[in-house]
Parts: C-alpha cells; sequence; structure tokens
C-alpha cells in the first residue's frame, strides 16, 4: 500500500517537473542579471515548502493547472543594478512586478509585452534608456503603468496613449525624452536611420569644411603678420639708404655747378 502512494505522489509530480524546471530558470537567469544579494536567497524551489518561499517572489496555486506558479515580483528598493533579461516573459503568470527605485539599467524587454496576465508594471526611479516597446501596448489587463523617474526617450505607443481613455493609471513623467501625448513635450518629425546617418554625416562634412576655411585664413594671417614684421624690421635701413642716396644726388648737382661756373660761360652761348 506505501508503494503504491509513492507511485501516486511520483506520478502526480511528474508533469508539474517541466514547468518548475523552466520557472526556476527563468527566475536564475533574473537573479544573475539583477545581482540579486544573497540574502535573497533563491536556491532550490521558489513556491515549496509554503512555509519557505523565495523573498520577492510571490507564490500562487493555479487550479487550472494544478501547478504552483510566481504571480508577482516585488523588488523595490533593493540596491539592484543590473538589467532585466528577456527570459522575464517565461514567467507568463505574473500579474504585478514591482522593481521600483532600483538601479536597474538597459532597455525595457520587449518581451514584457507577451505577459499578458500583467496588471501592474511598476519600473519607477531606475535607469532605464532607450524607447518604450510597443509590445506593452498589447497588455490589455495593465491598469497601473509607472515608468517616471528613468531616462527614457521616443514616443510614447499610442496604444498605451489610448489605454489612457479607459481609466488606467500610467506615469510617463521625469522622462527628458519622451513625448507624443498629453502632459509630454510635442514629438518632433520621425526621421529614419538612414536621414538621420546622411544628416551626420552632413554634419561632419560641414564641420570639415569650416575647420579648413578656417586653417587656410590661420595661415594666410601668419604670412601677413610675418611680412609685417619683416618690412617693420627693415624700414630704419631703407630709410636710411633713402637718404644717403638723396644727399650724394644734391653733392654731385653742387659740384657740377661749381665746376661750370669755373670754366666760365660755354662757347657755344
Amino acid at each position: 500500500m506505501l508503494g503504491w502512494s509513492t507511485f501516486q505522489m511520483f506520478i502526480e509530480f511528474l508533469p508539474k517537473w517541466p514547468h518548475s524546471f523552466i520557472l526556476v530558470r527563468a527566475l536564475q537567469r533574473l537573479k544573475r542579471a539583477l545581482g540579486l544579494p544573497l540574502r535573497f536567497g533563491w536556491n532550490g524551489d521558489p513556491c515549496v515548502p509554503q512555509q519557505h518561499p523565495w523573498s520577492g517572489a510571490d507564490c500562487q496555486f493555479d487550479r487550472t493547472s494544478s501547478k504552483w506558479v510566481i504571480d508577482g515580483l516585488d523588488l523595490d528598493n533593493q540596491g539592484l543594478r543590473g538589467f532585466l533579461p528577456n527570459d522575464i516573459s517565461q514567467l507568463r503568470h505574473l500579474q504585478s512586478i514591482n522593481f521600483r527605485g532600483n538601479s536597474i539599467h538597459g532597455a525595457i524587454p520587449s518581451s514584457l509585452g507577451t505577459i499578458t496576465s500583467l496588471e501592474t508594471l511598476d519600473l519607477s526611479y531606475n535607469f532605464f534608456n532607450g524607447s518604450i516597446p510597443e509590445t506593452l501596448g498589447q497588455l490589455t489587463s495593465l491598469q497601473r503603468l509607472n515608468l517616471n523617474g528613468n531616462s527614457l526617450s521616443g514616443r510614447v505607443p499610442a496604444a498605451l496613449g489610448g489605454r489612457l481613455l479607459h481609466r488606467a493609471s500610467f506615469n510617463f513623467t521625469d522622462n527628458a525624452g519622451l513625448c507624443g501625448i498629453p502632459g509630454l513635450p510635442k514629438c518632433g518629425p520621425n526621421l529614419s536611420t538612414g536621414a538621420k546617418i546622411g544628416i551626420g554625416l552632413g554634419a561632419c562634412v560641414a564641420l570639415l569644411l569650416i575647420f579648413t576655411c578656417l586653417m587656410c585664413w590661420w595661415k594666410r594671417r601668419q604670412n601677413i603678420l610675418r611680412v609685417q614684421r619683416i618690412a617693420a624690421r627693415d624700414a630704419p635701413y631703407a630709410k636710411a639708404r633713402t637718404n644717403s642716396s638723396r644727399d650724394m644726388q644734391m653733392t654731385r648737382h653742387q659740384e657740377n655747378a661749381r665746376t661750370a661756373a669755373e670754366n666760365g660761360p660755354s662757347l657755344l652761348a
């Protein structure tokens, strides 16, 4: 009888293992990516035994699949300094993610848009950069989205802007580069990557031409100044030579006049 009970327990546990393995692997990758402190543990099974669940990971028994699932991550103000990996989307039963008040950097993973059960996403007061993924607009269950206090840029996805009309609470403030919805700056014209590269190359060529012109002007200016210095240095000698030549001509003229006077009037006169 004991052997049969053990066999039944094994059969009941067997279909749960693949899902648990994927869940644990995703959490372990999240642990490494975020640099989770050792005090969190996060070793073994995250939900079993129930008396010792992983800190910051909320477990719930899913009656539909008869398995334990992670439905919440609550890791706000924990000094985390890593990044969010794409593997977080493997935690597909998540309803709440709270990473508020850490130092997480990098881009917001677009894979978050595949967690269709997500209702709350709080990534505020971190160092996320880049644009807001368009995939977040696919989260029809999302009711609270806090992305304020980051370094995000670009246009807020139109699907998220439209959700504001359905009593959803979204916060995009304190992101200097965001635009496109009421309360944020207007977006400028959207330029393609090729156009941005063309503008960058044009600016580089213009700067090169300006630099070349400045170098030519500077060299010409130096040549003019050098000639002026040489002329100023030789001016006293040139003046002395001019005065000496004039004195010699006057002396010669005076000698000719004296000679003519001594010789008397010309016979031809």
